[in-house]
Formats: C-alpha cells, sequence, structure tokens
C-alpha cells in the first residue's frame, strides 16, 4: 500500500510539474503576442484580417480568405464585403463592395479601456459617404470592427490584427 501511496505521489508531481511548464509556456506565449499587438497598435501601421460578418438584417457568416482593414499611418485601405440596405441610392453602377477602397484618415483616436483591450475609432470620406470604423483589439490578437456610414447600415466583423507583418 505505501508503495502504491508513493507512486502515486510521484505520478501527481510530475504532472504538476508539467501542467506549470504548460502554464508557463502559455503566459510567455501571452506576454510575446501581447508585446507584438502593442508594437503593432503604437506604429500606426497594422492589418486587420477578418474572417466573419456579422450584417444587421441578415444571418451571420464566415468569410473567405482576404478581407482586411490596412492603417498605414493616415491612409485606410478597406477591402470588405458589404451586406445591407443602402439610405441612399449608389448610380454610379459600381461592381464592388462600397467598402473596398483606399483613402485618407480624417480623424483618429485609439484608447486601452483596459490592460488587455484597446479601441480605436476612425473616419474616413469615401466619395461621398463619412464611414467611421471601430476597432476593438484584444492583447491575443482577436478583433472586432463596427463600419458605421451615413449612407448605408452598419455592419460588423471579426477576425484577428495580422502580427505577421
Amino acid at each position: 500500500m505505501k508503495k502504491i501511496l508513493g507512486l502515486l505521489a510521484i505520478l501527481l508531481s510530475l504532472i504538476a510539474c508539467s501542467t506549470s511548464k504548460t502554464s508557463e509556456k502559455k503566459a510567455a506565449t501571452a506576454r510575446m503576442v501581447y508585446g507584438q499587438v502593442m508594437d503593432s497598435l503604437n506604429s500606426s501601421s497594422y492589418t486587420i484580417l477578418l474572417d466573419y460578418v456579422t450584417p444587421r438584417r441578415m444571418k451571420p457568416q464566415f468569410l473567405t480568405s482576404g478581407y482586411r482593414v490596412k492603417i498605414d499611418g493616415d491612409t485606410i485601405t478597406s477591402f470588405l464585403p458589404y451586406f445591407g440596405v443602402a439610405y441612399r441610392a449608389d448610380f454610379n453602377g459600381r461592381d464592388r463592395s462600397p467598402l473596398d477602397f483606399r483613402a485618407p484618415i480624417l480623424s483618429y483616436k485609439s484608447e486601452q479601456v483596459k490592460q488587455d483591450y484597446f479601441r480605436i475609432k476612425l473616419s474616413t470620406r469615401h466619395e461621398m459617404e463619412i464611414i467611421t470604423y471601430q476597432i476593438e483589439v484584444f492583447a491575443n490578437g482577436k478583433a472586432t470592427l463596427d463600419v458605421i456610414s451615413s449612407d448605408r447600415e452598419g455592419i460588423s466583423f471579426s477576425g484577428n490584427i495580422n502580427l505577421a507583418e
């Protein structure tokens, strides 16, 4: 019986050491990702890759790869699909999304809401439309994006900040 209890104690201590090492490794990885996210946001040059959309009047759905919003200094490059209601007719006959453009940023505000949570609000003008992008970035690299337009119904996206740049 003493041998079984001894073996059980050794086994439990090995499991505890393994769990401790795994926890330390996860914490180190989280600190590294947090540092990369902070560096990206502070540089005002980052890309958010979006893979999920939540339109206001349609079912949420996954997106194919390639949709993104890139902030590069004072310029935004938006490559997003749009599903929703337009409040003003567009007679340009464009064959691409109204959220597919490159334009100067008119205003930009960034704030750290909590230790691991940042909110960025920026606005831009595309043709006659004023568009506000509210981006929420978490320390693990996850991001959400709400797009609010003067000419169409709002739409939300989610994805990750691209740390590979």
